[in-house]
């Protein structure tokens, strides 16, 4: 039972992950084009430029650090499902 815990926790974890990567990744895809925009205009202002650049910079830096993380996730829940002992997996498990 432990383990199915376990398997458990550690799938609510990845599938946070990969909802926190989908979201992040919605949002620098708009800062992207905010910014393809802003640079579109002729008289845009380089401070509101250097401004979104920043934050597509911040958002693509947080993006690797959810991707690290998720993939450390990934690799401890199969190490943890190769362990176990050699069952039939019922298809609602993890």
């Amino acid at each position: 039972m432990a383990t199915d815990d376990n398997c458990a926790r550690q799938r609510s974890l990845i599938e946070s992950q990969v909802a926190d990567f989908n979201s992040l990744s919605a949002t620098a895809a708009r800062t992207e084009r905010k910014l393809a925009a802003l640079k579109a205009e002729p008289h845009a202002d380089p401070a509101a430029i250097a401004s979104l650049q920043e934050t597509l910079s911040a958002e693509e830096e947080q993006l690797a650090e959810i991707a690290v993380a998720g993939k450390a996730a990934v690799e401890e829940f199969q190490g943890s499902a190769s362990v176990r002992p050699s069952r039939p997996v019922p298809r609602t498990s993890c």
